[in-house]
């Protein structure tokens, strides 16, 4: 006969039994989801970084602001590629299923350089040679009128260097390389048409009343409209933003931006500025003295008719990291064209005139222009250079720029967007 104490003891062991058995089921059950979520999780991301890098090799062959699929494993995974402009410059976004909802991760590409020839100058051949004087000094690949270089004497000033020209000559052609006309058509859309409903569009009387304005690049683009002049002061503007006005934008030195992109028929920055951010007109640009413009920076006047203000003006002691550039569909005679580069200032990167090119500073990186014009007290000489500095040896070689040409092939990362 077994004990009432024996069979209570047993039924005891019974369920301690029971619930360490279950508890091995449970901590195996947790342990193989959470290995099943890890591998997950781990695929998705191997799958955003894999996208970007085949978005990256296959830029030019994905279609702009269409959605592209992608089967990179034959595994069933799928990522989602979208490519659109950002200014000057390329979003990319891959997007793919994660544990809790669909992941992304975005970032903003430009021409990788360092697979470009290192041409300094690309001056269009007019039939005249280009002249130096003074102390300047040009490294790189220059691409010269059939008439060449030569020496010249201007304000009691002669060339003083060694050697005219620090690298290989080469003769241009009588037309500048193509532009990227896609670049062109994207950014010239801001510039002449209303915002998007696509886009989320901020009150200008909110945006007067507030310090700061922040928007992420998984949002939906904020532009901050208006059909009156637009003043940025006193205020932060980062992210996602576009601001466009209809007549002018002029940016205060206690304003700062980052990765912003500003449309308006002119733009004036005040001295001393310190910006981050991508500038489109279509009349004018005036910088002022002693302003910065951090990397990535983009300076752009887009022309697509004739009218008399066609002018980039940067000030004295400008330094721009990043590209400057004009381009006007039709040739004026009457109403030249120009980009203007104060005494003192410094480019780190790509200048571009389609017209004129007056430079008083200095460049690290590369130019194309037109014609050069150089403006002294009692004379205006064209295809003139004077004390300037031209490197394309200086330009560091994680320098990424815009896709200025038709001939761009290779694309980088600039940034990462949060």
């Amino acid at each position: 006969m077994i004990k009432a104490g024996a069979l209570l003891y047993a039924m005891f062991l019974v369920v301690v039994i029971a619930i360490i058995t279950s508890s091995f089921i449970l901590v195996d059950y947790f342990n193989n989801a959470y290995i099943t979520r890890a591998i997950k999780e781990e695929t998705a991301y191997r799958n955003l970084h894999s996208g970007m890098n085949y978005g990256q090799v296959n830029y030019q062959h994905l279609p702009i602001n269409t959605k592209h699929k992608l089967d990179l494993f034959d595994d069933g995974s799928e990522v989602i590629l979208y490519k659109q402009s950002w200014g000057a410059f390329y979003r990319l976004t891959a997007s793919t299923d994660g544990n809790k909802g669909e992941i992304s991760k975005s970032a903003l590409l430009g021409s990788d350089y360092r697979h470009e020839e290192q041409v300094a100058i690309y001056l269009l051949d007019q039939n005249k040679p280009l002249s130096l004087t003074g102390k300047t000094d040009i490294k790189g690949i220059c691409y010269l009128p059939k008439k060449g270089v030569e020496r010249a004497y201007i304000e009691g000033k002669s060339f003083s260097g060694a050697t005219l020209i620090n690298g290989t000559k080469k003769t241009s052609a009588n037309k500048l390389p193509e532009i990227n006309t896609e670049l062109i058509r994207e950014n010239e859309q801001w510039l002449h048409q209303a915002p998007s409903l696509a886009d989320s569009i901020m009150d200008y009387e909110l945006f007067l009343e507030t310090d700061t304005v922040r928007n992420g690049f998984g949002n939906r683009t904020l532009t901050l409209y208006s059909p009156h002049t637009i003043v940025v002061e006193n205020k932060t503007i980062r992210g996602n933003i576009i601001l466009k006005s209809e007549r002018n934008i002029i940016i205060r030195n206690t304003a700062r931006m980052e990765d912003v992109l500003c449309y308006a028929r002119g733009i004036q920055v005040e001295e001393d500025c310190v910006l981050n951010g991508q500038f489109f007109a279509t009349d004018s640009i005036v910088t002022e003295n002693n302003c910065r413009f951090v990397y990535p920076s983009v300076i752009a006047l887009l022309n697509s008719g004739k009218n008399d203000q066609k002018k980039i003006t940067l000030g004295e002691k400008n330094v721009l990291k990043g590209s400057v550039f004009l381009n006007c569909n039709q040739y004026d005679h009457k109403n030249r064209a120009a980009l203007s580069i104060g005494e003192g200032s410094e480019i780190m990167g790509q200048v571009y005139s389609s017209d004129q090119l007056e430079l008083r500073g200095n460049v690290s990186g590369g130019l194309t222009c037109r014609s050069f014009l150089l403006r002294t007290p009692s004379s205006v000489y064209e295809n003139h250079l004077m004390d300037v500095t031209i490197d394309r040896s200086a330009l560091p070689d994680d320098f990424v720029g815009v896709a200025l040409t038709e001939t761009t092939t290779n694309y980088r990362i600039i940034k990462w967007l949060d």
